[in-house]
């Protein structure tokens, strides 16, 4: 009976073990601490398709910081996407939209805005963000 017993024990833990931990998906409504500290509200995690067929996933979350405070911004969501490049390539996409999202502003009359940062992944296997001019570029 130990026989049996010792491999399916050994199976469990290869299993356990061997799935890193920060390897889940990204989901919505998922609040996530970044590594700069800020704590972030996922809304959305879904695939989309836009410049001329181009598939891409699309991680829109909630920031408290505002576009004016652009070093911050740029941090937050270099880790966003970080966090969510596992994901990114265990589905094979090669590019990344990275959508942040104020939060809403007001009692009756809300506002808010939002950032769009594209990722794409480059022949060697490494990532870029694209400037403003890149992405018009490629419209």
């Amino acid at each position: 009976m130990m026989r049996c017993f010792l491999p399916a024990v050994v199976l469990v833990l290869v299993l356990c073990l061997g799935r890193p931990l920060d390897a889940a998906p990204l989901a919505a409504d998922q609040t996530i601490k970044l590594p700069c500290g800020h704590a972030i509200k996922v809304l959305s995690v879904s695939r989309m398709e836009y410049s001329k067929g181009v598939m891409a996933l699309m991680v829109r979350y909630q920031t408290k910081l505002s576009p004016e405070q652009r070093k911050a911004l740029s941090d937050e969501v270099d880790d966003v996407f970080k966090i969510s490049q596992k994901q990114v390539e265990h589905d094979g996409f090669h590019e990344v939209i990275i959508s942040s999202n104020q939060v809403l502003h007001g009692i009756i009359l809300t506002s808010n805005r939002t950032l769009n940062f594209i990722f794409e992944r480059g022949a060697d296997g490494s990532w870029t963000r694209l400037g403003r001019s890149e992405f018009m570029a490629v419209q």
